[in-house]
């Protein structure tokens, strides 16, 4: 197991996702000060209640690594970094400090390890999803999370998973599971219910 600090966030970070965040919380600027000079990451969790300023908010427990890929000063004392994740996680136990920093022991989940060859092999099996991760990046707001392209299972659930209208509880059970063909069948039976509806 591992320490990390911890962001929440209002929404998930997918690994390998570039994500700029502005940073002006002093809690934050002193948890990015420490983990540039240490060349360290921290951990990106979804909130489940509470906001992202003020008091530490309640979190879903799985979340990714975040490693600090650029960073600049801005006027005011803003600081904006590009993260991009990495690793996902389980977070075993929490601690809120004196400042409202989150930190937490996590536990690292398996990596997925993708074959792209055989999931191009597969790939009409899930043409369907695929245009539909294709029309939900049409959106310019859904530009903006810079999504790279799916060329494997695991990119096109995280990606659906992040994208479509469902709640929290159940982008976190699809987050959590080990199997990126089992999460697709997961996301197919949900977007047929959303469909019927």
């Amino acid at each position: 197991m591992m320490m990390l600090p911890l962001f929440p966030l209002s929404q998930l970070l997918l690994p390998g996702q570039l994500m700029a965040l502005q940073i002006f919380e002093p809690r934050y600027l002193t948890m990015i000060s420490a983990q540039l000079k240490q060349e360290a990451g921290f951990g990106v969790v979804q909130i489940r209640e509470g906001r992202e300023v003020g008091q530490a908010p309640l979190i879903f427990p799985v979340g990714t690594e975040a490693v600090i890929v650029d960073w600049s000063q801005k006027p005011g004392g803003l600081l904006v970094v590009q993260i991009e994740g990495r690793r996902r996680f389980r977070v075993q136990q929490s601690e809120v400090q004196t400042d409202q920093l989150l930190t937490a022991n996590v536990e690292w989940l398996a990596d997925e390890h993708e074959d792209s060859e055989a999931f191009a092999a597969m790939s009409a099996e899930y043409d369907g999803l695929l245009q539909l991760l294709d029309q939900l990046k049409e959106h310019p707001a859904v530009a903006q999370l810079h999504l790279a392209p799916a060329t494997n299972a695991s990119q096109l659930g995280w990606q659906l998973s992040q994208l479509l209208p469902l709640s929290l509880p159940d982008k976190m059970a699809l987050w959590e599971l080990q199997d990126p063909y089992m999460r697709l069948e997961h996301i197919a039976e949900r977007v047929a219910r959303l469909s019927s509806e």
